[in-house]
């Protein structure tokens, strides 16, 4: 699965940003700590913005020129009411004749330092609350994160999404919707730390072969039916390591059986 840049936008170095996202009052702050955007030969004229977006949601903060930068030390992010899966980006927009308007650069994927305690691994398994009419939960993608969308009508909340059924029945199709997302957007397990590259890390802890795609011969199968038919498989190995089933038929309490008895 080959891709291609027609519009001549260049990648920066993530290492090269460091921006810090935190909540403090009720209210959602980001940071821009630094930027170094030296040696990259940017015209001095060129606009520096971060953006702030989860889905729909994108809030832009511009950041001077590369000439003249003004980075914010705090910024009130009135948009969002909580700060989970909030994505950040940082782009470079020309501003002479022949480029004006026309992004030059992007940093996307931002970690907001202050986010979450940094000293602990980032949770691949994102919960959110959603409307979701009468569905119970659904499959999405926030930026370039998985999400386990939640209805956010649903009573006992905390309870249901740590009970071992919502686990043993939800969790490995969830499993399979990752997988099929991952055969789809391979090539950006190129960058070491995006969301794809820890997914398939966890991938290969449990088993799953994300290669296995590489090496199948279509045969009558078009290559729908062979992600489809891997993504499959991967949902069975991940069952197997939860102990789904164990996990369902897991004893009766027989003191309640008792009681009720």
């Amino acid at each position: 699965m080959a891709t291609y840049n027609f519009t001549g936008r260049r990648d920066i170095d993530r290492s090269r940003i460091r921006l810090r996202l935190r909540e403090t009052e009720g209210k959602i702050l980001l940071e821009v700590q630094s930027v170094d955007l030296s040696g990259l030969d940017f015209p001095p004229t060129a606009e520096v913005a971060v953006e702030a977006y989860r889905q729909t949601t994108k809030v832009r903060i511009p950041c001077g020129s590369i000439g003249s930068p003004n980075y914010p030390e705090a910024v009130h992010l009135s948009a969002f009411d909580i700060i989970e899966n909030v994505q950040l980006r940082l782009r470079v927009v020309g501003t002479e004749s022949g480029s004006h308007g026309k992004v030059l650069a992007v940093a996307d994927r931002l970690l907001g330092a202050g986010s979450r305690d940094e000293d602990s691994a980032e949770p691949l398994l994102k919960l959110q609350r959603a409307e979701l009419g009468e569905r119970v939960w659904r499959f999405g993608i926030d930026g370039d994160q998985p999400i386990l969308y939640i209805n956010k009508f649903l009573e006992n909340h905390d309870q249901l999404v740590h009970s071992a059924a919502f686990k043993a029945l939800v969790l490995p199709e969830f499993f399979r919707q990752v997988a099929l997302w991952i055969a789809r957007n391979r090539d950006d397990a190129d960058e070491p730390n995006s969301t794809i590259s820890h997914w398939l890390l966890f991938c290969d802890s449990i088993g799953v072969d994300p290669s296995d795609l590489d090496s199948s011969e279509e045969g009558d199968s078009g290559i729908a039916d062979i992600i489809d038919e891997w993504a499959t498989e991967a949902a069975s190995v991940f069952a197997d390591h939860i102990g789904a089933l164990s996990l369902l038929n897991s004893p009766i309490d027989l003191e309640e059986e008792d009681d009720n008895g």
